[in-house]
């Protein structure tokens, strides 16, 4: 019969310590999630910079591929700078166009090397043809009258 007291108090046994927490794994845990939050942070931060630095350029290079594969060969011929012109002028570019004209029905670009610095740029990387074929293109630029035109370009060899 019980009296109301507590007897396991009084046997000379002592209750074993609680478990020790393991909140330092929490710690941890959470330490590893902001390091990377922060090194996705500063590589999105990398990438939109490098985006908006390239803008102008790019703008042009497209500007300049939307012309040729509508056939506006003048407009097309808008982008070339100076001494492009003086290598390939206006009538010289358009047999060419029409000689090659699948090399300018462009769908899509990949430009995976981007370059800007004060005397021009440059995108390099593939470009997909209407036929589905992905061909290499590099397209270099430079500022001509608070312009981008270019310089050079290259596509698919």
């Amino acid at each position: 019969m019980s009296n109301g007291v507590d007897y396991t108090q009084y046997s000379g046994q002592q209750q074993p310590p609680p478990p020790a927490k393991k909140g330092w794994i929490k710690w941890v845990a959470c330490g590893c999630v902001v390091a990377v939050l922060l090194l996705a942070g500063f590589i999105a931060a990398i990438f939109f910079t490098v985006q908006k630095a390239t803008a102008g350029p790019e703008e042009a290079v497209q500007g300049f591929i939307a012309a040729a594969k509508a056939g506006d060969y003048q407009k097309a011929h808008d982008y070339f700078s100076v001494p492009l012109k003086e290598v390939q002028p206006y009538e010289d570019f358009v047999a060419a166009a029409e000689q090659n004209s699948s090399f300018f029905k462009i769908t899509d670009t990949s430009f995976t090397n981007r370059s800007i610095d004060m005397n021009g740029a440059e995108f390099s990387g593939n470009v997909t043809l209407e036929s589905g074929t992905t061909v290499p293109a590099q397209f270099e630029l430079v500022r001509e009258n608070d312009q981008w035109k270019l310089i050079s370009y290259n596509i698919g060899s």
